[in-house]
């Protein structure tokens, strides 16, 4: 059968064009989540990040698996990425106004989207073994919608910060659980055809998105700033950090995922947690940028352990989550990851006696050093592949 069922003999795998416009909607909302945290720093505004963060990505997720599936070529295809591109939109609009009034606008739109989408799939996928996929979907997101209107009705944002966590943890367990529902039991492995290059092609391009979403924002951040030694500093320790980010998952993350999901028995299981350690690497690029804007507001601020916190946390997440990604997917550890991230650990408590200026450059050069080993780790056993052509070769384990 062919991957794309709505479509003819071709079988494409590239990102098609309204993918790439549906991705436009997700700079405006991460700019919208970190300029949430930069202005109201709390333990409750970091709760309800993570919240739009998580239903964010999950119907940037579900999107894609939606587009693997289906000819985006098709008017009707083409209307239905729009629509939740419209949806994601009124969501960002809202954000973080959904903790007040907003609340109904927010969940409907994202059960709109869900449901919606999920609805468009079964339509398409009838008479093939994927139909109960959407089906399956379309129970969980009506099980896990009432707990988000619950949510939208409590009184009071950390109530409302609970229920939504309670229904996105049922949202996010769904495919773990492989979505069991009374009749239909749960999904096999027969019922997903996955391109490993389109999805692999997709999670670089949001990658792309967030390091660019990050370094406009801290561009503007410094435009608005007293261009004095101290302001440009911190703007050039961003700048070499979100570099060397980029560097560090294009030279060595996800080179042969393609290859992986292609060749996984179950492919969907590679997919999936794949989507969920590239989630954490995204959370640590958002952490980044919010560094650095902390770093251009007080570049010589008070030594503090939430300086620490809100500047090194941004690599350190990111580091954390490429590691689990190589254990999760490949089987494999880097040894050099390991280190950097034991080393940021042990160093924070030190790191609380330095000014933002001096933690900022802990980081950058934490993640430089990591990148340097991935340079000599590929060269050594590979040759020198280009970095970035995707090409990779059968690495041997670095345990």
């Amino acid at each position: 059968m062919a991957r794309k069922v709505a479509a003819g003999p071709v079988d494409p795998v590239r990102s098609s064009a309204v993918e790439l416009f549906f991705d436009l909607v997700f700079i405006f909302t991460l700019g919208r989540l970190s300029a949430t945290l930069v202005e109201e720093p709390s333990l409750l505004a970091d709760a309800q990040a993570v919240i739009f963060l998580l239903a964010f990505w999950w119907i940037w997720y579900n999107t894609n698996l939606a587009t693997d599936s289906l000819d985006c070529e098709r008017p009707t295809v083409q209307i239905l990425i729009i629509c939740v591109m419209l949806g994601s939109l009124l969501m960002s609009i809202n954000v973080p106004d959904a903790f007040g009034g907003q609340g109904f606008v927010f969940v409907g739109a994202y059960l709109g989207i869900h449901l919606g989408r999920t609805l468009v799939m079964a339509l398409y996928l009838r008479g093939t073994p994927a139909w109960r996929r959407p089906v399956r979907g379309i129970v969980w997101y009506l099980m896990s919608g009432t707990i988000w209107f619950a949510g939208a009705a409590a009184s009071g944002d950390e109530a409302r910060v609970l229920l939504w966590a309670f229904a996105l943890a049922i949202d996010y367990s769904g495919p773990v659980l492989g979505w069991p529902v009374p009749w239909l039991g749960r999904a096999r492995s027969n019922e997903w055809h996955l391109s490993g290059e389109h999805l692999n092609e997709r999670y670089r391009q949001f990658i792309i998105l967030a390091l660019g979403e990050t370094i406009l924002a801290t561009g503007n951040f410094y435009r608005l700033s007293p261009r004095n030694l101290a302001n440009t500093t911190a703007f050039l320790i961003t700048f070499w950090t979100v570099v060397f980010l980029w560097w560090t998952y294009f030279y060595r993350t996800t080179s042969s995922l393609a290859a992986k999901i292609d060749t996984a028995v179950d492919p969907y299981r590679i997919n999936l947690r794949a989507s969920y350690t590239h989630l954490v690497m995204v959370a640590g690029i958002l952490l980044t940028g919010i560094g650095g804007e902390l770093m251009l507001k007080e570049p010589d601020g008070q030594r503090s352990t939430g300086n620490v916190v809100a500047i090194l946390v941004g690599p350190l997440t990111f580091l954390v989550g490429r590691m689990i990604f190589e254990i999760w997917v490949f089987d494999r550890l880097t040894r050099h990851c390991l280190a950097a991230v034991a080393a940021c650990l042990i160093l924070s408590p030190v790191a609380t006696q330095f000014p933002p200026l001096a933690v900022g450059l802990l980081g950058a050069a934490t993640i430089t050093i990591v990148a340097v080993f991935d340079l000599t780790h590929r060269a050594r056993i590979a040759g020198g592949v280009n970095p970035v052509s995707g090409e990779d070769v059968a690495l041997r384990r670095t345990r």
